[in-house]
């Protein structure tokens, strides 16, 4: 009876919190929602951020003053080239491209390329269309997905609503078409309304690479004629800077950072006189980067500008979306749901973007230096990821196989209780990191080991004060950070090493997966070590801890705070279970049902919260939900199938899959050792049931989470060298 009566306590409790998280502060503003009459997409393609330090984009830079900017991740469903990412602006979700994309012409008349487009699809293309070659090709690769993805899906939305698309520019060279901006506009047939994409918007330029040059003059005449037409969207590549990238290789380096300039100057003078021509009382300019430069990939620049002017978009301001909910950075496949809204048109289910907007953030500096600055950070971080993180595994597996050396063959070594504190502090001084001014990966490295040495430092000298308090010291401020940060917009996160990283795309806002499993693990050994060693308070700690696990699935699943899926599929069961261990509660297979039951309801009352919010407003927990109900099962086995190659492609490659080799290696040692798990359970038997916990953790996280293997790494953090640092102290 007692039993069922704290099972019921315990979901009535989440459901109240959860309730309680119902009215969050709005996460977006300035929602482009009034009707324009036209959108134009200037492409400018294979720009690097060091462009615009220099003076060839003075017009560009100048686009702030009158309106939104922001960094653009360029993510697409294969590689960064831009046979991927321009049918990925079009598509409103990661699509795949492919080279026979290159090929876009204009319908004038009997061709041989009209005769090829009508032999591969049927379709006899009207008078004016400008037809896409590749789109049979196109629909069959991004077919093979696992998720929705359809090329021409703007130019689609666009054409069901009756409103006329248009294609202007390319960047040809003189033996290679590259019309690649017609995946932007076209529908799902492969067709744009009116354009022009061939050599009648082009002259002939004998002494630059590539013998070619835009015709700016032409692209304006045409912008002209196809506006009087009554063209609802517009897309004009000016073609000069890819033109220029493509042929480099030909070129000496002084020639080509010559004539590269000299494109960046004729480019900013084309947007500077468009700017001039345009009514943005109706309509918007987008000038967009679809691609970085390879040299700006190899150095982890790969985030682009893209200036949006026009209704909802003030001057100086940061451009946002509900995919990112970050001020400043948006999806490329934000941009066509942005498009859609602002010619008020409803987003299609196929797209995974989220409408972009300007955030009421404005920075005291400008919204360009702020963005700059931004991305500096961000690059320094990314660089800074791999080799320290790759660095730190190496070191908890050296101080993990030293510890059970120690301890196997009865050979103290000394420090090595100082060194597993040490690896048990590193969370904790990344979550910090950020408060501190790392210019630079160096200063990053110096910044972070004293960081460490002195957490460390502190907690031995706590130990030996109070004695027996490290554990407790360490874990439990840990746990409280990454909460405090979770209520305050997961500010630390977001530039933590530790964190998640705009550049990969993954999650721009709430708990990601390595810090999600710190938590857990954090929280499990801290209040079970509390529980042991506080015996005097003993009875008061355990209402402690069970209203600590339960904000923590609040602050871990509520949509506007941690608004993590697989972590609330995680912490609910595991810490019920802890819960009821504590309690002294036998586990049955009855246990094991209601504790499932309990996650189905908390997770479902999380997704249906969000559900119940308006689209801008959800995260993508709503979103991935709305999917599901419109998509059906087969949507969910793509779910499945992506976690599951997610996870075995970080098992194969990521560093974090050793070190969780390294803690599950250490824990079936341990159980078979005599002085190992059994000794201490005994001796310990709240630390063994938070051990459990621990274990039961990495296993849920590892099964339904898409990056499961960081968040079951992270988790045994506290759990290997813990029960690893209570071996050696009893040793």
């Amino acid at each position: 009876m007692q039993f069922l009566l704290r099972q019921k306590i315990f979901i009535h409790f989440l459901i109240l919190l959860v309730l309680v998280g119902a009215f969050p502060p709005p996460c977006l503003a300035g929602e482009a929602k009034a009707k324009v009459r036209r959108v134009v997409m200037v492409i400018m393609d294979r720009i690097d951020m060091d462009d615009y330090n220099g003076p060839y984009l003075q017009n560009v830079k100048s686009l702030t003053s009158h309106g939104s900017v922001g960094l653009m991740n360029n993510n697409t469903g294969a590689g960064l080239y831009p046979m991927h990412t321009y049918p990925t602006l079009g598509g409103g979700a990661h699509l795949v491209g492919g080279p026979e994309a290159q090929k876009a012409f204009n319908e004038n008349g009997f061709t041989l390329p009209r005769s090829e487009y009508i032999s591969r699809t049927g379709i006899q293309p009207e008078a004016g269309n400008v037809f896409q070659l590749a789109i049979g090709e196109l629909i069959r690769r991004n077919n093979e997905l696992p998720y929705p993805a359809k090329p021409g899906a703007l130019g689609e939305a666009l054409h069901q609503a009756g409103l006329k698309t248009a294609v202007i520019g390319n960047s040809d060279t003189a033996d290679l078409p590259r019309r690649l901006a017609s995946t932007i506009s076209m529908d799902g047939r492969g067709l744009t309304d009116m354009g022009d994409v061939e050599e009648s918007v082009l002259t002939p330029a004998a002494l630059v690479p590539g013998s070619l040059q835009t015709d700016y003059a032409a692209l304006l005449n045409r912008f002209e004629q196809f506006r009087e037409k009554g063209a609802s969207l517009m897309v004009i590549e000016t073609g000069d800077t890819t033109r220029i990238y493509e042929e480099k290789d030909k070129a000496t380096d002084k020639v080509y950072q010559e004539q590269r300039a000299a494109a960046l100057i004729r480019t900013d003078r084309f947007i500077g006189q468009l700017v001039d021509k345009m009514d943005f009382s109706r309509e918007i300019l987008l000038v967009v980067t679809p691609t970085p430069t390879e040299k700006a990939l190899g150095q982890r620049k790969n985030l682009t500008f893209v200036f949006a002017l026009g209704p909802g978009f003030p001057a100086d301001t940061l451009l946002t979306s509900g995919t990112t909910k970050r001020d400043g950075i948006i999806m490329n496949t934000d941009l066509a749901p942005g498009i859609l809204t602002a010619l008020g048109l409803p987003k299609p289910v196929n797209m995974s973007g989220r409408s972009i907007s300007a955030s009421p953030f404005q920075p005291e500096e400008g919204s360009l230096s702020y963005l700059q600055k931004l991305n500096q950070d961000i690059v320094t971080v990314a660089q800074a990821r791999l080799p320290f993180h790759t660095t730190y595994v190496t070191l908890l597996i050296g101080i993990l196989g030293l510890g059970i050396y120690s301890l196997c063959f009865n050979h103290p070594i000394k420090g090595i209780k100082l060194l597993v504190l040490g690896i048990m502090s590193f969370p904790l001084a990344e979550l910090l990191l950020p408060l501190l001014p790392g210019a630079s990966v160096p200063v990053l490295a110096l910044e972070l080991i004293l960081a460490t040495a002195v957490i460390t430092g502190m907690v031995v000298w706590i130990d030996r004060i109070k004695g027996n308090q490290a554990l407790i010291f360490i874990s439990l401020l840990t746990a409280f950070l990454i909460l405090m940060d979770i209520m305050n917009g997961s500010f630390l996160m977001k530039r933590s090493l530790l964190g998640y990283d705009p550049i990969v795309g993954a999650r721009f806002y709430g708990i990601g997966n390595e810090y999600a499993g710190v938590l857990m693990g954090a929280l499990l050994l801290g209040t079970t070590a509390a529980l042991e060693f506080w015996r005097p308070w003993r009875k008061y700690l355990l209402v402690a801890s069970g209203l600590m696990y339960l904000f923590t699935v609040y602050a871990v699943g509520a949509p506007h705070l941690g608004t993590k899926v697989g972590g609330a599929i995680t912490v609910i069961p595991t810490f019920l279970l802890t819960f009821l261990l504590l309690l002294g509660v036998h586990i049955r297979l009855r246990t094991v049902a209601v504790i499932g039951l309990a996650a189905l309801l908390g997770v479902g009352a999380f997704i249906a919260f969000d559900l119940f919010r308006p689209p801008e407003l959800r995260s993508h927990m709503g979103s991935v939900a709305s999917l599901l109900l419109s998509s059906g099962f087969a949507e969910v086995l793509n779910i499945i199938q992506r976690k599951w190659d997610m996870n075995l492609k970080l098992l194969k490659y990521s560093a974090w899959s050793r070190a969780l080799m390294a803690s599950l290696a250490v824990f079936v040692i341990m159980y078979f050792r005599p002085w190992g798990i059994r000794s201490i359970g005994a001796k310990y038997p709240y630390l063994h049931k938070g051990f459990i916990g621990m274990i039961m953790a990495a296993l849920i996280s590892l099964a339904v989470n898409d990056a499961g293997v960081l968040a079951a790494a992270t988790t045994l953090l506290f759990g290997a060298p813990a029960l690893l640092y209570l071996a050696l102290k009893e040793s």
